[in-house]
């Protein structure tokens, strides 16, 4: 598989990471220590994922 094929899925991954935690914290999504580091985490993910792609400019 390509890296860019790679990095849609590691994307797609770590959104489905995040939506997890809102899951978890639905309604008011207010997030613990834990889950607001697990959320930084996906959303570095998510951003090392975009840039993989964007390259492909």
């Amino acid at each position: 598989m390509s890296e860019e094929s790679n990095a849609v899925f590691e994307a797609m991954f770590a959104l489905e990471d995040i939506r997890e935690l809102l899951r978890e914290t639905a309604p008011e999504h207010r997030l613990g220590e834990e889950q607001k580091k697990a959320l930084e985490e996906s959303l570095k993910r998510i951003m090392s994922s975009l840039k993989a792609l964007e390259d492909l400019k």
